[in-house]
């Protein structure tokens, strides 16, 4: 099937937010504490549970 720039781009935007990947947080996110978690990506503090609450509705 055949994918245009423009829905490549939206797929790659759906699978980071706030620039992380899903799959390396989920790995970390059960060992390392928010403070940690924030320093590891790059991202504040805010983002990192705003991430743990879209991960855990």
């Amino acid at each position: 099937m055949r994918q245009s720039n423009k829905e490549a781009f939206a797929q790659e935007a759906n699978r980071r937010l706030f620039s992380v990947d899903f799959h390396d947080f989920l790995e970390k996110e059960s060992a390392l504490t928010d403070v940690e978690l924030s320093r590891e990506f790059d991202i504040s503090v805010r983002d990192v549970r705003t991430l743990r609450r879209k991960l855990h509705p």
